[in-house]
């Protein structure tokens, strides 16, 4: 799955107080299944402070000057994580006659992480068994982006020759670059926060008829730094880390502001499934092109697929259920994988950094 490398050279950078003050890293837009290629960003919107007392404790917030993501794109059932939630359906608070809650709200969201699965091939077309293909088809191969946020541009290539994601920086080595400003004031001094965007592109994904997920959600770990050196390693505003968890390489709470999130937070991009053009199971649809119903609430719908004859693949999967399918899935880098490939290396550019220290690299 070696992906050619092109090279995007236009600077997006969107300043303004209009900006959410303490937003998270994540991307520009959610996209669509369909099958064209699209253009996105990872999004970093602010800078980096202490975590210490909650992400909005008032410190400043200091200028972000390196970007690492990895993406969930390996072949390797290994290098992944996957997972599933169930629809649940919102509940209500009720209080009694004196105020007290006798039933807890419930939002419909999953708290913790949610319920490991095999794989995605009952769900994503194209994706294969853990014994047969790869988790998620090359629809995840990447195509890398140079000048985008910072001057420095390196793809990041596993051991197995594929590029999983992109590192970047601002400096003097070997391109002088300025970083993504966040120590512009407002005149109450508070931070004036821009938003740096990280151009990459992405195949399209289908999901499969009888699935009952309406979206695919890819976990990336991302991190931004805000300080480098060897004297940085212990300051608690050196890099704000967005992943889901600490790992054995990244393991100080204080550098994440999503830690102890409810629900568990990662720089998530995700992919809705089209409902008209690809209704569930049990419900209807329709083309937007020709106007035409499509009806998969009745027993033997077609599914599109063809059997070894050439004859129409109907389905007697009639209806979803809460209880039984998935209705969002989920695919995120394993630890190991974030461990090996998330941190900037030192080595001599375009290998890493030229030297440049950025926490946990030794």
């Amino acid at each position: 799955m070696n992906t050619s490398l092109k090279t995007l050279t236009s600077i997006a950078l969107l300043a303004g107080s209009a900006q959410i003050a303490h937003a998270h890293a994540g991307f520009k837009d959610q996209i669509t299944e369909g099958s064209v290629k699209t253009w996105n960003a990872v999004t970093i919107t602010h800078g980096c402070n202490t975590n210490i007392g909650g992400e909005s404790n008032g410190q400043p917030h200091k200028d972000v000057i390196a970007l690492s993501a990895i993406f969930p794109n390996s072949p390797g059932f290994g290098d992944v994580i996957i997972r599933g939630t169930k629809g649940k359906a919102a509940v209500a608070e009720v209080k009694d006659a004196t105020g007290n809650v006798t039933t807890k709200a419930v939002d419909g969201f999953t708290v913790g992480e949610e319920d490991k699965i095999a794989d995605l091939s009952k769900d994503i077309v194209g994706s294969g068994t853990s014994s047969s293909g790869v988790p998620l088809v090359s629809a995840l191969s990447l195509v890398n982006v140079g000048g985008a946020m910072f001057a420095n541009n390196i793809p990041k290539v596993d051991s197995k020759g594929n590029v999983r994601g992109w590192q970047s920086w601002s400096g003097t080595s070997p391109y002088n670059g300025a970083p993504l400003l966040e120590s512009a004031k407002k005149p109450d001094g508070s931070d004036i926060s821009e938003t740096g965007l990280s151009p990459f592109g992405i195949n399209a994904f289908a999901f499969k008829p009888e699935s009952c997920a309406k979206a695919l959600k890819i976990r990336v770990a991302v991190a931004n730094w805000c300080e480098k050196g060897a004297a940085s390693y212990n300051s608690p505003s050196r890099v704000d880390l967005w992943i889901g968890h600490m790992t054995t390489k990244f393991n100080d709470p204080v550098t994440m502001p999503s830690a102890n999130a409810t629900p568990v937070f990662w720089s998530t991009l995700t992919v809705n499934r089209d409902l008209a053009r690809n209704p569930l199971p049990g419900t209807k649809g329709f083309n937007p092109e020709t106007g035409a119903t499509i009806d998969r609430s009745v027993t033997g719908w077609a599914t599109g697929a063809k059997d070894s004859a050439g004859a129409a693949v109907t389905s007697t999967k009639i209806a979803c259920s809460d209880t039984a399918d998935y209705d969002t899935v989920y695919i995120e880098p394993s630890n190991d994988d974030i461990d090996n490939l998330l941190p900037i290396s030192a080595a001599k550019y375009p290998a890493g950094a030229n030297g440049a220290l950025y926490w946990p690299t030794k």
